[in-house]
């Protein structure tokens, strides 16, 4: 199951492998790491089971999942890199939420922000703009 879900991030903790072909037809196994919905579109950030070349063990790709038909989702290759970059923003603003814990009322679950004066200093991003 998921470990974490905002509003259009969820960071996933299960192993679930799920296959994709290369460009040659050859099989490559990949675990999704998060899910993130961007513009109305839905992109899934995964990382292959074994190494692949040209990609670091804690670096992911990133795919774009269009709905098939019922029951089976496609998965594009994201080569935008306006794109890419909001995506993995996205995903690196949900990941830091759900490590720091907030608790003041900017809603970014971090534990070093001070509720009772509304004034944020922890860097979550609401830059201390609580109104």
């Amino acid at each position: 199951m998921a470990e974490n879900q905002n509003d259009n991030v969820e960071l996933i903790d299960e192993d679930e492998v799920f296959t994709l072909y290369d460009e040659n037809n050859n099989p490559v196994d990949f675990n999704v790491v998060a899910t993130v919905e961007y513009q109305g579109e839905f992109y899934a950030l995964m990382q292959p089971v074994e190494p692949m070349d040209d990609l670091g063990e804690d670096e992911a790709l990133i795919f774009k999942v269009v709905q098939k038909n019922d029951e089976e989702d496609e998965f594009i290759p994201v080569t935008d890199e306006s794109v890419l970059d909001a995506v993995f923003n996205e995903y690196l603003k949900a990941e830091a939420e759900f490590a720091d814990g907030c608790d003041c009322d900017c809603d970014c679950d971090c534990d070093d922000c001070a509720s009772e004066d509304d004034h944020c200093d922890c860097g979550c991003g609401c830059h201390g703009d609580h109104e």
